[in-house]
């Protein structure tokens, strides 16, 4: 197995990063402040941590998340390169260009779930390199929303499958898979409507917007 260029891997990590962006909506929350303890001796009563303090992050329905956001949603092959068209823009000039071929589903559950199918390749140019990548199976997660913004939490990665080749020849994205697991994500403002979703997330110190119609 080759192993990727460092000039190709900040490409395929570039891509993948957008991969993120578009199926995890590019939004995992801020931390919560926590409670600072007191020096004094006085016990306090109040700073007992309660069992949603300490509750790992499960689907659960909010009151707060918009309706309209439930359901299968798709992201075809005009969307998908309307999305890359962008990040191509924001990178002019670097060198690096991304073309996208296929689409991803993404499903959001009443509960707070998600799960994002991607079903794409992405040829990525850099410096000479040219690096295919393939994306499939699928990567879950949890969600919250307000009438506006929609923040997620990528739980697991287990089953979303990556291929990778440079040139034509198998290499190993195992690094640039590490990369999509620690990639911070941020919120994603979103509009909602009975037939689309607009979801506009930061990317480059810039903003992309991502569109899907409801599947």
């Amino acid at each position: 197995m080759t192993r990727l260029p460092r000039t190709a891997a900040l490409a395929a990590a570039a891509v993948f990063a957008g991969i993120l962006a578009l199926g995890a909506t590019a939004c995992a929350p801020e931390p919560e402040p926590t409670a600072t303890a007191t020096t004094g001796p006085t016990e306090t009563a109040t700073a007992t941590p309660t069992t949603s303090a300490t509750t790992t992050p499960t689907p659960t329905e909010t009151a707060s998340a918009d309706a309209c956001l439930v359901g299968t949603w798709v992201m075809d092959q005009d969307a998908l390169t309307a999305f890359y068209d962008q990040v191509n823009d924001l990178q002019a000039g670097s060198g690096v260009s991304f073309s996208p071929t296929g689409s991803a589903t993404m499903v959001l559950g009443a509960d707070g779930g998600y799960t994002w199918t991607p079903d794409a390749q992405v040829t990525a140019q850099a410096s000479g390199v040219t690096i295919d990548l393939t994306f499939a199976g699928h990567m879950d997660g949890t969600y919250t929303a307000t009438d506006t913004q929609i923040t997620s939490d990528v739980v697991t990665t287990d089953d979303l499958q990556i291929t990778a080749t440079i040139d034509g020849t198998s290499t190993d994205p195992g690094d640039i898979a590490h990369e999509i697991a620690a990639a911070p994500l941020s919120d994603a403002a979103y509009t909602c409507s009975a037939d689309t979703l607009t979801l506009e997330s930061s990317m480059l110190d810039s903003s992309v917007t991502s569109n899907f119609r409801r599947g």
